[in-house]
């Protein structure tokens, strides 16, 4: 069995662009991280704090690594994904 890291990965590298993933903390309840893939190749990362004022952060990325990176960086290793 592949780890969630490597799994999420090859999901990403096969998503078409009407197809994203949804990244949620199964500690924090209020970090979403959404990304979808342009139909250039590159991705886009949108992080959604539900908070008072409903902060967003829209990243674009090119390589999967970078996305690995970040959601390490922002969930550590509890999150949940959906693929939708």
């Amino acid at each position: 069995m592949l780890p969630l890291s490597k799994k999420l990965s090859h999901e990403l590298s096969n998503l078409d662009i009407d197809e994203g993933v949804r990244i949620e903390s199964t500690k924090i309840k209020n970090r979403k991280l959404y990304i979808n893939k342009r139909p250039s190749g590159c991705f886009v990362a949108e992080l959604v704090y539900a908070n008072p004022i409903n902060m967003t952060e829209i990243s674009f990325i090119v390589d999967i690594r970078h996305i690995s990176k970040l959601i390490d960086k922002i969930f550590g290793k509890e999150y949940s994904v959906t693929i939708y």
